[in-house]
């Protein structure tokens, strides 16, 4: 019997380390950069990292900032990107990033992208307040969508994972970084994240729940906390460089609060066009779905601003 244990746990160390061997040599998961919190309560990442998203033939590279993408200043005019997962790009060269394509269409222009999955539109504006000091952009361009929204007020729903603010109190709520350890053993070691990723035992009830609360129309919101949100954004914040670039079907209420405020609004149309998804299950925009939003930024940016 000892033999036999002995025997089976040689054979299953084994089929690990063949295991990991292959999911690292065919990027079978994505390296996942390691956050921190900055002294303004921002989730960035830690500088000098690299690595690989599943199945990508190049690097992704954290800038000295802490942002993954472009971070040009260098000429006398700079447009800021900022937004969440489709700033972010990870799944795609840099060559297709918003930062990157608008580059080419505005050469006389720096593009500085500053973008994370999960950023709310308050954590948004608030990173685009902190470039405004570290890089004093001539413009700055925040890529929206409604989940944006709701998810950044915490009496509609408490997310400790992300940014948010409290109406009542009007006091920003920092996010929380959890489980640190435990994610970089989980991200380290790819047999346990590809498992992990293929058999999401826990994470996919909270994640329904989530969906559930992120996807609730403005039909069901209390519309006075949108009205409070963009009343509390115009007295702490300088709006007049912010342009807000709004995702297709974007609820027309929060368009019509921006209008409100004297906002510059960008409103991107995906109608009669081919599918801008990346995949069949991952909605995020493929290189030619950011080359075609970037021509309707562009457009429009001539039109309002430049």
């Amino acid at each position: 019997m000892g033999k036999f244990l002995r025997t089976l746990i040689v054979f299953a160390i084994l089929l690990g380390i063949i295991g990991e061997v292959v999911i690292r040599t065919f990027r079978l998961v994505p390296d996942i950069p390691e956050r921190y919190i900055d002294n303004h309560g921002i989730q960035r990442y830690r500088p000098g990292q690299s690595g690989y998203y599943t199945k990508a033939e190049e690097q992704w590279n954290v800038n000295k900032y802490g942002w993954l993408g472009t971070h040009d200043n260098e000429k006398e005019r700079t447009i800021s990107v900022i937004g969440d997962s489709f700033i972010e790009n990870i799944m795609n060269p840099i060559s297709c990033n918003q930062g990157s394509v608008l580059k080419n269409r505005f050469p006389e222009y720096s593009f500085f992208e500053a973008g994370r999955s999960g950023v709310t539109f308050i954590e948004a504006v608030e990173i685009s307040a902190i470039l405004q000091d570290e890089i004093n952009p001539k413009y700055q361009l925040l890529y929206l969508n409604t989940a944006d929204f709701s998810e950044s007020v915490s009496e509609i729903q408490r997310y400790t994972d992300r940014l948010q603010i409290s109406l009542e109190t009007e006091k920003l709520l920092p996010a929380e970084l959890k489980s640190v350890g435990l994610k970089k053993i989980l991200y380290n070691i790819k047999l346990l994240y590809y498992l992990y990723l293929r058999y999401p035992i826990f994470v996919e009830k909270q994640n329904q729940v989530a969906d559930e609360e992120t996807t609730i129309s403005l039909e069901t919101e209390n519309k006075l906390m949108y009205q409070k949100l963009f009343a509390y954004c115009a007295s702490n914040y300088e709006l007049n460089r912010l342009i807000f670039v709004f995702h297709p079907n974007t609820d027309q209420r929060i368009l019509n609060l921006a209008h409100e405020y004297d906002i510059k609004t960008i409103s991107l149309d995906s109608d009669g066009d081919k599918n801008w998804d990346l995949g069949e299950h991952d909605g995020h925009w493929s290189c030619y779905g950011h080359e075609q939003v970037s021509k309707q930024v562009a457009k429009r940016l001539k039109e309002i601003a430049l």
